[in-house]
């Protein structure tokens, strides 16, 4: 057990050191890039292109962390995700972006499995919320601290913003060199394909839905919003801290009330509140008021995170832990994108709309208890 918890501290450490080079460098990529000469168009390549491999990867990279073990992944993928920081100082022609920007999310999106069949692996199935819930804190620390401090070296050498935050995931898979090899189980019998997986996460991948849609949406609307309601970018900023800051802290907290309770009831309660606020902020003008209202809906909407997927680790058979876990984020990530896809198109129609379609696929992702498979399965994972 011991052994156990210093694995989890290890990787949550190393998350952390990653999670802050992340956010150091992500608010200031579009800027980097329009300083080269580069369209908003290309920005929007260049981000799209991340998004598309860090799914696409997701499953390979979940079935060689179960045949081979989670460690060569996880420093694999971290490796080359330090090192990819570099590659946009290079003197590339502009389109060579989409590139680099694809081969990095592709380098991101491998981490993710492996470290999540990790947690699941070494943590009993009761526990694996809190566990899940202190991961996800470590990500939102990232983005709490990581601006802030990137902001302020870009505005002496932008370049640099992609020195530091190469060196940060360097220090951060030094960290993680002292994870072991967790291998899964032995499994006996024909592997599972992916479509099968797929078949049994459903209703779970429906439950996710509501939070991933929101989440590539508010990307992509957010900001629209908030300087659509007369917000400086300061302002943006603080918003996006103020809906960070209570994630950071009670993730934890929230994922052991999942493992006490039940982990879809939590979901659920989250893609209500979500809803609530969807509908409720096209309403609101104030921009003090949305960033308040923000502060209180992150404590609700991002609480169901670690209890649906410690409730996936819990579906998945012996032996394929990583890969469920990546078919998973696989299609949670396709989600973010539909999310920022349709959020911008409804939002050039009306702020409204777009807010009232994040509601309307939380609320379709609520009514998942109510399927009579979904329903026994959540019984199910609370008797255990």
């Amino acid at each position: 057990m011991r052994m156990h918890q210093r694995t989890l501290w290890t990787l949550y450490a190393g998350n952390l050191l990653t999670s802050i080079g992340l956010w150091f460098f992500l608010p200031l990529l579009p800027i980097f890039i329009g300083r080269r000469g580069g369209s908003s168009a290309l920005v929007g390549a260049v981000f799209a292109a991340g998004l598309l491999a860090n799914a696409a990867i997701r499953y390979p990279a979940g079935w060689a962390a179960d045949r081979w073990g989670t460690r060569p992944v996880i420093l694999g993928s971290m490796v080359a995700y330090s090192l990819l920081f570099l590659a946009y100082l290079l003197p590339l022609p502009l389109v060579a972006f989409v590139g680099v920007r694809f081969l990095h999310g592709a380098a991101a999106g491998a981490y993710w499995p492996a470290a999540n069949g990790l947690i699941a692996q070494v943590t009993p199935p009761r526990q694996r919320g809190r566990a899940f819930g202190f991961m996800q804190s470590t990500m939102m620390a990232g983005m709490l601290v990581g601006p802030g401090i990137g902001g302020f070296i870009g505005l002496f050498n932008l370049s640099a913003v992609f020195v530091v935050s190469a060196f940060m995931c360097g220090v951060a898979t030094l960290a993680l060199t002292f994870l072991p090899n967790v291998r899964a189980e032995p499994v006996l019998g024909v592997p599972e394909g992916a479509l099968r997986v797929v078949r049994k996460l459903v209703p779970l991948i429906v439950l996710g839905a509501g939070t991933s849609y929101m989440i590539g949406s508010f990307d992509t609307i957010w900001p629209l919003y908030m300087t659509y309601r007369g917000a400086s970018t300061l302002a943006v900023g603080i918003s996006f801290v103020a809906f960070a800051l209570p994630a950071t802290l009670l993730s934890a907290q929230a994922g052991a009330l999942g493992d006490r309770f039940g982990p879809r009831r939590l979901v659920v309660v989250a893609l209500l509140a979500t809803a609530f606020f969807s509908c409720l902020y096209p309403f609101i003008s104030s921009v003090g008021w949305l960033i308040g209202l923000g502060l209180v809906e992150g404590a609700f909407t991002i609480s169901g995170g670690p209890s649906l997927i410690a409730e996936v680790s819990r579906t998945a058979d012996p032996g394929h832990q990583a890969r469920t876990q990546g078919v998973f984020q696989t299609v949670q990530t396709l989600i973010q994108i539909v999310g920022a896809l349709i959020g911008g198109a409804l939002f050039a129609l009306s702020p409204t709309y777009a807010f009232l379609a994040i509601a309307a696929v939380c609320l379709l992702g609520a009514s998942t208890t109510l399927w009579p498979r979904a329903a026994r399965a959540n019984h199910t994972s609370e008797v255990h």
